[in-house]
């Protein structure tokens, strides 16, 4: 009998394959050749959507962990010299040893390489490239020296439309950001939006063309491609609604509900007992200029029938189906102005249900892996 090669299965015998497949190898499957692409496109796989947890070890190894099949998949190679810095679906913007960006799919590792950091252009600020891990500013009065270990970045792909937006800059404590770096697909290089932002507290990039920012100086802004806009500035912080021992630490960040409306999601956890607790919080739809409360923010206590996916900055409709639960937040750390993957103090992989404030916690799953880091995130 003649060998038959892969390419060659009937569509109808493929297609009975990749719908036996889990989320994951279906993935994996449709690389395999153009037949094998063109038939997934044909085929209803188990639901996608679910969401997935990357998981980084000491040894360099990667793994994805599905929650609703309690299943670890690893990758097709490990990625010991790269540095993630956000991801949006399925890809994944990277820093290699090089200091060169790209955008990467987890999947299937296929990458696309974006312009050189020294690229960016806009007037006053410019880099040069002093070895494979240090930046200097040039043409400024400033003598500025950046560390690749200080790049901060977001990502935001449409994968149906093949467009994707990458921002980053330079975190500098106690310093200014001064400038933001953007650039969209089909451009060779960065353009320079200038900030000055009082030091970057956090971060959401929720569409192309928009990113949200919140600053320790009280102020979220919407920062465009021509500059930025005072959504609030300043507001009014909330304390703490308790007084916070001296093991407690206090963290704010930002989310974008699918109705643009945004969240100031305050983080409260004991770094010896780790207890979590949160608080959602949103600008006072009834406030009179002049008065008071005019910046003011007001509770949110419930999220109804969306999910806070805290690594991400945004909320998503629940699906018991997918394993999204409603009125929930899924985290693995709170995101901070200095917030990349290879900061995992506060790792701790879990599910908070805001009704009943209970956790379910996955770390200690983990803790024979060897897991240096963690996130959760929602495969497109």
């Amino acid at each position: 009998m003649a060998d038959v090669r892969w390419s060659d299965l009937p569509m109808d015998i493929l297609r009975s394959v990749l719908e036996r497949l889990s989320f994951v190898y279906f993935q994996r499957a449709k690389m395999v050749c153009s037949h094998w692409y063109l038939c997934s496109k044909q085929s209803s796989p188990q639901k996608s959507g679910s969401p997935l947890l990357i998981m980084f070890l000491e040894n360099g190894g990667c793994g994805i962990y599905h929650r609703k099949e309690t299943r670890v998949y690893k990758t097709k190679r490990e990625l010991p010299k790269i540095k993630f810095l956000a991801n949006s679906g399925n890809w994944f913007l990277v820093l290699d040893s090089k200091s060169n960006l790209y955008i990467m799919d987890i999947f299937s590792q296929n990458k696309i390489d974006l312009p050189p950091l020294e690229s960016i252009k806009g007037g006053q600020y410019k880099l040069k490239r002093v070895g494979d891990k240090t930046f200097k500013e040039v043409g400024t009065r400033r003598c500025v020296i950046h560390k690749a270990r200080n790049l901060r970045g977001l990502l935001w792909v449409d994968k149906k439309k093949e467009e994707f937006a990458v921002v980053w800059y330079f975190h500098r404590i106690k310093y200014m950001t001064e400038y933001l770096a953007f650039c969209k697909n089909g451009e060779d290089h960065y353009h320079e939006i200038p900030a000055r932002l009082q030091d970057v507290s956090d971060m959401v990039l929720p569409c192309r063309d928009s990113l949200y920012v919140l600053t320790i100086s009280n102020h979220i802004r919407k920062i465009t491609y021509k500059g930025f806009e005072d959504i609030l500035a300043p507001f009014c912080l909330p304390s703490p609604p308790t007084r916070l021992s001296f093991d407690d630490e206090c963290r704010y960040n930002i989310a974008v509900r699918p109705s643009g409306e945004i969240l100031v999601v305050m983080s409260i956890f004991n770094r010896f007992s780790r207890p979590w607790r949160f608080l959602l919080y949103k600008k006072n739809p009834y406030r009179v200029p002049g008065n008071t409360s005019y910046n003011m923010l007001v509770k949110v206590g419930c999220l109804g029938d969306e999910a806070l996916f805290l690594d991400l900055g945004i909320t998503v409709p629940a699906n018991w189906d997918l394993g999204i639960e409603p009125n929930s937040i899924y985290f693995s750390r709170t995101r901070h102005a200095g917030f990349s993957f290879q900061e995992s103090s506060c790792l701790d992989v879990c599910v908070f249900n805001i009704a009943t404030k209970t956790l379910k916690r996955f770390l200690d799953f983990f803790n024979n892996k060897n897991l240096k880091d963690a996130r959760w995130f929602l495969p497109s």
